[in-house]
């Protein structure tokens, strides 16, 4: 790195935290964050690091939007609306100034986007990977949000945009899939790189008290909804034919029909908002689909019983090893 820490700090980090007065410029050991007594605060953390969750050659802009937004999709998840984050980032000497430039210039561009702003963190110097680490800190109305424990039987499994986009964009760009068709190859990559977090959408489902059950995708459709199921004490059936899919990933997969389903159901790093629903709500979602300019897809329903199955068109059950991420 060619700058002293507090050089970067000054120079592009200090910046972003223009707007949020109690983050005193960067300038203090701490930040302060004042709520209204009405509502509760919710926190969240990632961290990434480089060759495991993003490509060190992934344009640096891109890096910085992709580690905010997996955070956001957290804060989504759990119906609330972002405010602020921290950011944490171990760099090695493979980085330059102008690298945490563009770095910072992504930054501020979803710090616009998505109304937050940068109110504090920490940067040290690693022979490792670069690993960046995000808390970002939202509210709700004061002890509301979605859980994983609140899934009931008959209940409608939903999940909003497509799947399997991101983890097809992963495996372009690591060589796995060769794709000719330009756009496609281009807006399947941007999936993986520029997750797009269900910020209006979790706020809409928890103000108009549509579910009490959600969570983001970010492992893989069936590791995640087994997530919701386990913690819940119920069962779920998906249906292939139901799953929402891209042209783009589509068209990739013709010829592959076994190969689409698993890479949809278990790819990972979509960050789409996954919830139950009661049927009783199902014209309301649609209507909130119409509203937002969002698919939202009702991909299966809550049983008794334990465990996640995947159903095909003839009725035949999709036998899958692997569900989805596995962090160890």
């Amino acid at each position: 790195m060619d700058k002293s820490e507090f050089d970067l700090i000054e120079s592009y980090f200090a910046p972003l935290s223009k707007g949020y007065e109690e983050a005193y410029s960067l300038k203090n050991d701490a930040a302060l964050i004042s709520v209204h007594p009405d509502h509760s605060t919710v926190v969240t953390m990632d961290t990434l690091v480089a060759g495991v969750h993003f490509l060190i050659t992934d344009p640096a802009a891109d890096i910085a939007r992709k580690c905010l937004r997996v955070n956001l999709s957290d804060i989504a998840s759990m119906g609330a609306e972002a405010f602020a984050y921290t950011l944490s980032m171990a760099y090695n000497d493979d980085l330059d100034s102008e690298w945490v430039r563009s770095f910072t210039n992504g930054l501020e561009s979803d710090q616009k986007r998505f109304s937050l702003h940068l109110i504090g963190g920490d940067t040290v110097k690693t022979p490792g990977p670069l690993t960046i680490t995000v808390t970002c800190f939202g509210t709700v109305p004061r002890h509301q949000c979605f859980k994983r424990s609140t899934a009931q039987p008959g209940q409608d499994v939903w999940v909003s945009g497509n799947l399997g986009d991101s983890g097809a964009g992963l495996k372009i760009l690591t060589g796995e899939i060769d794709v000719k068709n330009t756009s496609f190859r281009e807006e399947l990559i941007k999936r993986y790189r520029l997750p797009q977090p269900r910020m209006a959408l979790g706020v809409q489902l928890l103000n108009q008290q549509l579910t009490n059950t959600a969570m983001d995708v970010s492992d893989g459709l069936l590791a995640d909804l087994s997530h919701i199921t386990n913690s819940s004490d119920v069962a779920a059936i998906l249906f292939e034919e139901n799953l929402p899919l891209s042209n783009a990933f589509t068209n990739l997969m013709i010829g592959n029909a076994d190969l689409k389903t698993e890479l949809a159901v278990t790819g990972g790093d979509d960050y789409e908002l996954l919830f139950t629903a009661d049927r009783i709500h199902r014209d309301k979602i649609t209507e909130l689909s119409n509203i937002l300019s969002l698919k939202i897809t009702r991909i299966g329903e809550i049983t008794e019983g334990r465990g996640v199955s995947l159903i095909r068109k003839n009725g035949e059950e999709f036998s899958i090893t692997e569900t989805g991420w596995k962090h160890f």
